[in-house]
């Protein structure tokens, strides 16, 4: 990231030379309408409705376009499919009226590139839209999220701050895996990882505790380029002087750029007070674990947090093809 501009900025100037396709299904709300057109002005991306739209003087692709191959498609991929997803050919069209569900099946098929929803519906059913529509990638069995948190001089990540609220051993060496990844993948910086907790390197015992070790070792065996440590306390992670008393030796203490919470509780409030105490820029919550970019917003959202959601889904897009 250039120092004399925002990563937003940064990633906005990425994805300008070759934008994506990024759907948007929740056209009714009057914030995604403008965030469509910014989006359009600026060609950050090409956005897809299912439906025209008078709103808009530029013309945007919709699901019109060769509607009946891809409507058959997007049946296809919810009738072909084994396990508990799989659906009967009526339960399928019967489930394709819903607006979240047919935008992310169409993902899922490679009508689009990437998928911004909830600026109207509930995390819960943005979730299930990419659960049962785009499916997870490969090698996962869990979705997740990160805030990326920006000042002027630094960019840290934050996860799981929205989605998991207890998570396990395995989930949480899950969520450390894939926010680094995505750290790296938007801002290019060399992740290191913190696992955190209220104990460091045996400082307390406690079963919450038990469960960090676990991950730590779980996410050394998984991926053993990684660059990580744990358990440590928040001030052992961030700060060389603490670091050096509390975890010496550590590959990571005292330079963590990716900071991975125990639980849900902890990270969604970590994550507030550093945006209103500490004057931080909280950008996501971006989901990871989906078979490709399906984006989540706040019902708070603003048009800008629309813009800048739907070009970290294009940039993600552009990642994931090689390009």
């Amino acid at each position: 990231m250039n120092a004399t501009q925002s990563l937003m900025d940064d990633l906005k100037q990425k994805v300008s030379t070759l934008p994506k396709r990024v759907i948007f299904p929740e056209q009714s709300d009057r914030r995604v309408i403008e965030a469509i057109k910014t989006l359009q002005a600026q060609s950050l991306c090409e956005p897809v409705l299912l439906s025209p739209s008078d709103e808009l003087e530029v013309e945007v692709l919709t699901h019109r376009e060769d509607a009946d191959y891809w409507y058959e498609q997007a049946l296809r991929s919810l009738t072909d499919r084994s396990g508990k997803h799989r659906l009967k050919v009526d339960e399928a069209r019967e489930a394709l009226k819903e607006p979240l569900l047919l935008a992310s099946v169409l993902l899922r098929v490679g009508y689009v590139d990437a998928g911004v929803a909830g600026s109207l519906a509930t995390t819960a059913d943005v979730l299930r839209a990419a659960i049962k529509g785009v499916g997870l990638a490969v090698g996962t069995q869990l979705v997740s999220s990160t805030f990326l948190m920006e000042w002027p001089d630094k960019v840290f990540t934050f996860g799981d701050c929205a989605v998991n609220p207890r998570p396990n051993a395995q989930q949480l060496a899950q969520i450390a895996i894939d926010s680094a990844a995505s750290h790296f993948a938007l801002t290019g910086e060399k992740p290191k990882v913190g696992l955190l907790s209220f104990s460091t390197n045996g400082s307390a015992q406690h079963e919450d505790v038990t469960t960090v070790r676990q991950a730590l070792a779980l996410v050394r065996e998984q991926a053993p380029d990684l660059d990580v440590d744990g358990e440590l306390q928040f001030d052992a992670a961030l700060l060389p002087t603490v670091a050096a008393k509390k975890a010496p030796g550590s590959p990571v203490a005292g330079d963590c750029n990716v900071f991975i919470f125990p639980n849900l509780g902890a990270g969604n409030i970590a994550y507030k007070i550093t945006e209103r105490l500490a004057g931080a820029n909280a950008i996501g919550p971006v989901l990871q674990g989906t078979a490709k970019p399906w984006l989540d917003l706040s019902r708070g959202c603003s048009t800008e947090d629309i813009v800048n959601t739907a070009v970290i889904g294009s940039l993600l897009a552009h990642q994931q093809v090689g390009v």
